[in-house]
C-alpha cells in the first residue's frame, strides 16, 4: 500500500508543480504486453547451467503508464509508471514487508523535465538512459542528468551535452568524493537517408574503497539508405582505468575494449532481406593488467536491448545479456563473441508478417580458456528462429516465435556441460498499446 500511495503522491507533485503554472493539457500513453514461454536446454538462467537442464515454462507480464504533461510552449514534463516489468506469475512476493520486492516493485522509473529556452532544450531530472544509436550495446535504463541541447548549433547538426550522477555517495555519508559520475558530449548530423552520430563518454567512477575507475568511451553511429539498400552500424570503444589502486603495491587493471555491428538489407516490394554482423572483443588473458571484453565493460553483456537472435541474444536465456538475470555469464563475456545472421521479414498483408533468421556465433578468442591438454572449441553454434506478427487491432498485436539453437563444443569445453544439449524456444506475445 505505501508504494501504491507513493506512486500516486509523485505524480500528484508532478500535476500539481505544473499546473500552478498555467492550464495544462495532459496526455498519457503505455502499453501490456502478456509473454508465455517455453524453453529447453537453458533452464532459463543462461547456458552455464545448461547441462540437462530440462524444459521451463512461465508466463511473464509487464504494464507501464507514460504521462506527459504539456505546461505551455515552453515547458513539458514527462514521466513512467511501471506496475510491473518481466513480472513471472506465480513468482510475485508474498509478506515482504509492503508486498513488493525490487524487481516487481510498482515504480516511477522517470520524471523530468524540459525546457525551451533561448539558449536551446534543457532537460533535467530522472531520464531515460542507456540507449544510444542503435540496439547495439544498448541497455535501457534510467539516470539523473542535466542536460542541453544548445541552439547554436543549427541544423542538420544537434549536439548535446550532459552530466550524469549515476551514484551520489558523500552527501550525507561521508566526507570524501566516493561519487559515480559521467559526462557526455555528441553530436549528429541528420538529413534525408543519412543519420551519422558520434559520441565521447567520460565515467568517473570513485564508489570502490580501494581503487578508482576512470574511463572513456568512444561511440559511433551511422543509420543510411543509398539507394534500395539500407545501411546500419554501430561501433564502441572503451579505453582508460578500470581499475587505479590506491595501494602502491596494487596492479593497475587498464580497459581497452572494442564492438561494432553491421547490418545491411534491402526491400523487395513486401520481402526485406539483409545480413548482419556484430562482434564483441573478448579477454585473451587472465593474467595481465588489460580488461579487453567489451561485455564486461558494459556491464550487462551486449546489451539488453539488442536482440536480433531470440535465444543467443534473447532477453530470458541470459547468454549474451543479463536482461532477465542480473550478472551474466563471465565465461561467455570474456570469450567474447563474432555473429553473422540472415533475415528476411514478408509482409503477408497490412496485418500479417512473418519473421526468419539463420545465424553463427563463435567466441572471439579462447586463450584464457585453454590449458595445457585441454584445447576449447570455439564454436556457439547455429540458431534457427521462425516468427509471425499478426495485428488484432490498431492497437493491440500478437507474435509467436520459435528458435533453435544447435550448439557447438564450446559449452562443453569451456564449461564443463558434458551433455550440453541442444536449446530450443517458444513463445507468444500479445502487447496492446494505448
Amino acid at each position: 500500500m505505501k508504494k501504491i500511495i507513493s506512486t500516486v503522491a509523485a505524480l500528484g507533485l508532478v500535476v500539481g508543480v505544473a499546473g500552478t503554472a498555467s492550464a495544462v493539457d495532459y496526455t498519457m500513453t503505455g502499453k501490456y504486453v502478456l509473454e508465455g514461454y517455453m524453453m529447453n536446454g537453458a533452464d532459463g538462467a543462461g547456458v552455464s547451467t545448461m547441462d540437462d537442464a530440462g524444459t521451463d515454462s512461465a508466463w511473464v507480464q509487464t504494464f507501464l503508464v507514460k504521462p506527459t504533461i504539456t505546461v505551455n510552449d515552453k515547458i513539458k514534463m514527462f514521466g513512467e509508471v511501471r506496475f510491473a516489468k518481466d513480472s513471472d506469475w506465480g513468482d510475485d512476493p508474498k509478506g515482504s514487508g509492503d508486498g513488493y520486492d525490487s524487481v516487481n516493485d510498482i515504480d516511477v522509473e522517470y520524471v523530468y523535465m524540459e525546457y525551451m529556452s533561448e539558449l536551446g532544450k534543457v532537460r533535467m531530472g530522472r531520464t531515460p538512459a542507456g540507449a544510444w544509436g542503435s540496439d547495439f550495446l544498448s541497455t535501457t535504463a534510467n539516470a539523473n542528468r542535466l542536460m542541453w541541447w544548445p541552439s547554436f548549433v543549427a541544423q542538420p547538426f544537434s549536439l548535446v551535452v550532459f552530466t550524469q550522477k549515476t551514484a551520489e555517495n558523500d552527501w550525507d555519508n561521508s566526507s570524501s568524493d566516493s561519487d559515480n559520475d559521467l559526462y557526455e558530449i555528441a553530436l549528429d548530423y541528420k538529413v534525408d537517408g543519412l543519420l551519422a552520430q558520434v559520441g565521447y563518454d567520460y565515467i568517473n567512477n570513485k564508489t570502490n574503497s580501494t581503487y578508482d575507475s576512470q574511463y572513456s568511451l568512444f561511440k559511433a553511429n551511422l543509420a543510411m539508405a543509398a539507394g534500395p539498400v539500407n545501411i546500419g552500424g554501430e561501433f564502441g570503444w572503451y579505453f582508460g582505468d578500470a581499475q587505479d589502486f590506491d595501494a602502491s603495491t596494487a596492479t593497475d587493471v587498464d580497459v581497452d575494449a572494442m564492438g561494432l555491428m553491421l547490418d545491411v538489407n534491402t526491400k523487395l516490394d513486401t520481402l526485406t532481406v539483409g545480413g548482419m554482423y556484430f562482434w564483441a572483443q573478448g579477454d585473451d588473458d587472465a593474467t595481465d593488467d588489460d580488461q579487453e571484453a567489451i561485455m564486461v565493460s558494459t556491464s550487462s553483456g551486449i546489451g539488453d536491448d539488442f536482440n536480433p537472435l531470440y535465444i543467443l541474444t534473447g532477453d530470458h536465456t541470459n547468454v549474451f545479456n543479463d536482461d532477465e538475470y542480473p550478472g551474466g555469464n563471465p565465461t561467455l563475456y570474456n570469450a567474447g563473441v563474432h555473429a553473422l545472421a540472415v533475415y528476411a521479414d514478408l509482409a503477408v498483408s497490412d496485418k500479417l508478417t512473418l519473421h526468419s533468421v539463420l545465424g553463427y556465433a563463435f567466441a572471439d578468442t579462447t586463450d584464457r580458456l585453454e590449458t595445457p591438454g585441454n584445447d576449447v572449441d570455439d564454436e556457439y553454434g547455429w540458431e534457427l528462429n521462425l516468427g509471425a506478427k499478426y495485428k488484432l487491432l490498431d492497437n493491440l498485436t500478437y507474435e509467436a516465435h520459435a528458435g533453435y539453437v544447435f550448439t557447438g563444443d564450446f559449452f562443453e569445453d569451456a564449461l564443463g556441460n558434458e551433455n550440453d544439449e541442444d536449446i530450443y524456444l517458444l513463445s507468444h506475445h500479445l502487447t496492446m498499446t494505448f
